[in-house]
């Protein structure tokens, strides 16, 4: 019996992923988005800025109109889309994810067989090193990852600002802040409040810019550091935002446990996430896009809750936001149950 044509058509147009991933990462690295931002170009202006033979932009552009990243106007010229300036340089929320899904992250996802038989990192399998280390080396990798956790943290915002009230926070510490887009936030609600930013080394320098950016300057300070091995010790309220999703269990545990050693009585920790949801047609290529990238895991409500709650502490009940983010705060477990925490093993996995 033949294949049903109408399956074989969308299995195959499944299979052209790598070019289309290939297609938008090229408009972004020659900034075509860029050079069409203001007016229409005509195929040899696009030639004359980008190098890119005319007779390779004939059969280039017309591809990239048919993802509706560029339109070609009745007289032959073409100009941006709104669905392509989201790959603009310097104002595109998606530049920096084409950059790297056309690099980095696409050699990562050759490695899948080997992340899928290991549990390891394919990121590291292909690179010989993790994606934080890498960005410490390459700027233009720091800047595009940058960007995206901007995005990210833009969107989280709203419902962090909705499920959380920072009225009594004096001192808010972002732990793995990111580019301090989701601090910032917090403390243009609450003008009483001060902010610290810890992050590491290559990404400090993008906290630090927001922050200028900001006008916080006098209220936010940038610490370099690894959250991994110390956490200030003088913070009300302790965020960790796509933090721990980056890491499987036991490392994750022991983080959570660093930031609970450090933080002083009183003091809250949050931990935001976005929830697994299995009904979410998308969620699973999220959680193996954290396996390939950190031999990460996103987890349901649940699961974090129960993180928590091995890591030392005393988790409130998990709230969720309109985007589908979540969020639990969290006290020190009383000193009984934070010594009995220490002393569990930390081995296995988190049951879903």
């Amino acid at each position: 019996m033949p294949p049903d044509s109408a399956q074989v058509e969308r299995l195959a147009t499944l299979l052209q992923g790598h070019a289309v991933t290939q297609l938008l990462a090229s408009a972004a690295r020659f900034r075509i988005p860029d050079l069409l931002a203001e007016d229409a170009l005509p195929v040899a202006g696009i030639s004359a800025r980008t190098g890119i033979p005319v007779s390779a932009l004939n059969r280039y552009l017309p591809a990239l109109e048919g993802l509706g990243i560029v339109r070609c106007e009745p007289d032959g010229t073409y100009r941006v889309t709104p669905l392509g300036r989201l790959l603009r340089r310097d104002t595109g929320a998606l530049h920096g994810q084409a950059l790297m899904s056309g690099d980095e992250y696409y050699g990562a996802w050759q490695e899948l067989d080997h992340c899928l038989l290991t549990g390891e990192s394919a990121f590291h399998a292909r690179h010989g090193r993790g994606l934080w280390e890498m960005a410490a080396g390459k700027p233009d990798l720091a800047a595009g990852f940058a960007r995206t956790m901007r995005w990210n943290s833009a969107r989280a915002l709203s419902d962090v600002l909705a499920l959380y009230d920072f009225t009594a926070a004096r001192l808010v510490v972002d732990l793995g802040a990111g580019d301090a887009t989701l601090l910032c936030g917090v403390l243009a609600r609450y003008p009483k409040a001060r902010g610290l930013a810890v992050e590491q080394g290559s990404m400090a320098a993008h906290a630090a810019a927001t922050v200028r950016e900001a006008g916080l300057d006098q209220r936010c300070a940038v610490q370099t550091g690894d959250i991994r091995r110390a956490v200030p010790s003088d913070g009300d309220v302790y965020m960790l935002k796509s933090v721990i999703h980056n890491w499987p269990d036991a490392a994750a545990v022991d983080i959570l446990r660093t930031v609970r050693d450090a933080m002083p009585a009183g003091s809250q920790l949050l931990l935001v996430e976005k929830a697994h949801d299995s009904a979410d047609p998308q969620a699973a290529l999220r959680d193996l896009t954290m396996m390939v990238l950190f031999a990460g895991q996103d987890r349901t409500p649940t699961e974090y809750h129960a993180l928590l709650t091995r890591a030392g502490f005393t988790p409130s009940a998990p709230r969720l936001g309109s985007s589908g983010m979540c969020l639990i705060a969290a006290t020190a477990a009383s000193v009984g149950h934070r010594d009995a925490a220490r002393r569990t093993p930390n081995t296995g996995e988190t049951p879903r």
